[in-house]
C-alpha cells in the first residue's frame, strides 16, 4: 500500500514538473492530474480510516507499549487530513477553472502544485513512521486486524 502511495505521489510530481518545464499544456495536465489526485486522495482517506478505526486500536491492545507510537501516527493522520482538505480545495478550484475556460486556470494549477509540494514530505515521514512502528509489530504478532476479526467471529 505504501509503495503505491509513494508511486502515486511521484507520478503526480512528475506531471507537475513536466508542466512547470513547459512540456505539458495546462489542459493536458488537467486530464491526467485530476483523476490521479482523486484516486490518491480516496485511497489515502480510506487507508487512514481503516488504520485509525481498526488497526491502531488492535495494535495497542496486542502491544500496549506502542501507545506513544500509535498516538504519533494518529496525530500524523490529523496533519495529513489537513493536507487532504487543502488538496481537495485546490484540486476542485483547478478543475473548475479548466472546465469553465477561466483565465486563472494556470494560477489555480500553481496553487494545486504548491499544495502537492507541501503535502509530500509530511506523507513521506508518516509512511516511514508507520513502517518503523507497524512492520515490526506485524512481524512479531501477525496481522492484528485479521486476528481481531477472526476473534469476533
Amino acid at each position: 500500500m505504501h509503495a503505491g502511495f509513494r508511486a502515486q505521489q511521484a507520478g503526480m510530481a512528475d506531471l507537475v514538473a513536466r508542466w512547470r518545464g513547459g512540456a505539458m499544456a495546462t489542459r493536458t495536465l488537467h486530464g491526467a492530474l485530476i483523476p490521479a489526485l482523486q484516486q490518491f486522495l480516496q485511497r489515502l482517506d480510506t487507508q487512514h480510516r481503516i488504520e485509525s478505526g481498526h488497526y491502531f486500536p488492535a495494535m495497542q491492545h496486542i502491544e500496549p507499549r506502542i501507545g506513544a507510537g500509535v498516538a504519533l501516527l494518529d496525530r500524523d493522520h490529523d496533519d495529513i487530513h489537513a493536507h487532504i482538505e487543502a488538496l481537495i480545495g485546490t484540486g476542485r478550484g483547478f478543475h473548475q477553472a479548466v472546465t469553465a475556460g477561466a483565465i486563472d486556470a494556470d494560477d489555480r494549477l500553481r496553487r494545486l502544485a504548491e499544495t502537492l509540494d507541501l503535502a509530500r514530505p509530511d506523507l513521506a515521514r508518516h509512511l516511514d513512521d508507520e513502517e518503523d512502528i507497524v512492520i515490526p509489530l506485524i512481524a512479531l504478532h501477525g496481522d492484528p486486524l485479521a486476528d481481531s476479526i477472526q476473534a469476533e467471529h
